[in-house]
C-alpha cells in the first residue's frame, strides 16, 4: 500500500466544498491508517443526515428516524403535532453555531425527555414502519451501499451510532439490505410491554451531544473492535465528532463532518472538530476513496 506524500494526491479532498484545517495532521493520520491496513480499521458513523441525505433532489427534507415513526398512518395526530412543535423549538438550537455546547446540551436533554414522554402508552406500528422505510430507498447518500459492501467483504466492523430511534434505523437498513453481520447499531431503542405499547426507552437516552458518554464498552460492537485502533468517523452534528471517545484503545481517528445547515455560522466550529468538513455534499465519495487507499 502506497503512502501519501501530499493531500493533493487524493483529488476528492481538493474539491471546493471540502474544508481541511490541518492538511499535515490529516496526512499523517491517513498514512498511519494506510500503513496498518484494513485489519486495524473500523468505521463509526451517525445515521440521520449522515448515511441519509439532508434533502432530496427536489428540495424536500429527508425523514429522520424519529420522523419515520411520525410518518406511520396509525400514529395519533396529537403526537405528530406535538413532535413537530418540539422540533420547531429545538432543531434551530441544535444547528445554531453561536450557542455553547453546554447550553445546547441542556436543551437537547429537554427535547429528548419531552419527546420520549410523548411516546409512552402508544402502540408501535411495526408493519407501517416497514412501509415508511421503503420510502427511504432513494434517501441514502450515493455510495453508502459501496461503503457497506467494501466493509463487509473486508470484514471491517461498522458502528452506526445514532441519537435517533434505533427501531427505525434498523428497519431502514434492513429494507435497503445494509444491515450486514459486520454492522451494529447503538441508538435509542423502544421498550415495549407484552401488548406492544411503548413504556419508554431501553437504557440511557442518547442525544446528539452525549454520544461520547454512552457506554459502547457494554455492547457487542466493542468486543468486535478491541484490536482495531484506527477509525474513520462520520457525522453531521458537532457532537458526532466525539463518537469514538468511548473506546479508549482508539489510536487514529479521521473525522469527516457533513455540514448542510447554517453553513456560515457553523463552518469554523466544524473545522475545529472534524479533520474533513464536507459542505452540501450528497455522496460518500470521500469515505469510499479513503478506504480504497488501504487496498
Amino acid at each position: 500500500m502506497k503512502l501519501l506524500s501530499s493531500i493533493n494526491e487524493v483529488p476528492v479532498l481538493t474539491k471546493s466544498n471540502v474544508h481541511i484545517k490541518n492538511e499535515e495532521g490529516l496526512l499523517q493520520k491517513l498514512n498511519r491508517i494506510i500503513s496498518q491496513g484494513h485489519e486495524k480499521l473500523q468505521i463509526v458513523t451517525d445515521f440521520d443526515h449522515t448515511l441519509t441525505r439532508h434533502i432530496k433532489d427536489d428540495g424536500t427534507p429527508v425523514l429522520t428516524s424519529f420522523g419515520m415513526l411520525s410518518a406511520c398512518p396509525s400514529v395519533p395526530q396529537h403526537y405528530k403535532d406535538e413532535d413537530l412543535r418540539l422540533s420547531d423549538i429545538y432543531k434551530p438550537i441544535e444547528s445554531n453555531g453561536f450557542i455553547s455546547v453546554e447550553e445546547k446540551t441542556k436543551h437537547m436533554v429537554d427535547w429528548y425527555v419531552a419527546g420520549n414522554s410523548l411516546l409512552k402508552g402508544m402502540t408501535f406500528p411495526r408493519n407501517e414502519l416497514i412501509q415508511v422505510a421503503e420510502g427511504l430507498k432513494d434517501c441514502f447518500r450515493s455510495g453508502v451501499e459501496c461503503l457497506i459492501d467494501w466493509s463487509d467483504s473486508n470484514e471491517v466492523p461498522v458502528l452506526i451510532f445514532s441519537a435517533g430511534l434505533g427501531d427505525c434505523v434498523e428497519a431502514a437498513l434492513k429494507i435497503n439490505k445494509l444491515l450486514r453481520s459486520n454492522v451494529k447499531i447503538v441508538a435509542n431503542f423502544l421498550a415495549m410491554d407484552e401488548s406492544d405499547e411503548i413504556v419508554g426507552m431501553q437504557g440511557e437516552i442518547i442525544h446528539t451531544l452525549n454520544k461520547n458518554e454512552t457506554a459502547i464498552k457494554n455492547t457487542e460492537y466493542y468486543t468486535m473492535v478491541r484490536n482495531r485502533s484506527n477509525v474513520i468517523l462520520m457525522g453531521d452534528n458537532i457532537g458526532d465528532a466525539g463518537m469514538a471517545e468511548g473506546m479508549e484503545h482508539c489510536d487514529v481517528v479521521v473525522k469527516i463532518g457533513y455540514l448542510s445547515r447554517n453553513v456560515e455560522e457553523n463552518l469554523q466550529n466544524y473545522r475545529d472538530k472534524f479533520d474533513i468538513v464536507l459542505v452540501n455534499e450528497h455522496t460518500m465519495d470521500v469515505a469510499n476513496t479513503l478506504v480504497c487507499l488501504l487496498q
